[in-house]
């Protein structure tokens, strides 16, 4: 007569204790990947909203600009004044507004800091050029600094030109 082949009841345990151990070991370095795609979807999103208010200015020559909020974590696209928000181009049923606390896919990312010479807030003139809220030309590089679980992202606007770039 042939002994039943399968596994013991022991050796099931310590085969399922090892697979749990690894699991636990190997969980924050899988999830470290994803934590950095938030964050640069986050901060493309930034850089496509400075680049499209600074493209709005010289197609419309009309002044439009970027407020940030870092203490709410948001934004606004506005124009002509940040009290009047631009139309959000992808639903034009509300304004161009971007909340990292109640957007889904931002959820979580902050914006620690925005300082555009003496402002949080940048505006574009009529050629593209970069100003603070206040008219003044940005005399160094404006910045807007994102953070998410730990990493940050940085997206500069230089001066004189407008040109966005993320670091």
């Amino acid at each position: 007569m042939r002994a039943p082949e399968g596994f013991t009841l022991f050796e099931l345990i310590v085969v399922m204790t090892i697979i749990g151990i690894t699991a636990w070991v190997a969980y924050p370095k899988f999830l470290t990947p994803f934590n950095d795609i938030k964050l640069d979807a986050a901060a493309r999103r930034v850089a496509a909203d400075l680049r499209y208010a600074q493209n709005q200015s010289i197609g419309k020559r009309a002044v439009h600009g970027v407020l940030f909020e870092p203490g709410a974590a948001r934004y606004t696209v506005y124009s002509p004044t940040t009290g009047t928000p631009v139309t959000d181009p992808a639903n034009r049923a509300r304004p161009l507004r971007v909340d990292f606390l109640a957007t889904g896919e931002f959820k979580g990312v902050t914006i620690t800091s925005a300082a555009f010479g003496t402002s949080r807030g940048v505006s574009f003139d009529y050629f593209g050029v970069p100003r603070d809220t206040a008219g003044v030309e940005l005399a160094v590089t404006g910045r807007v600094i994102l953070d998410y679980q730990g990493g940050a992202d940085t997206i500069d606007v230089t001066p004189g030109t407008g040109k966005v770039i993320i670091r």
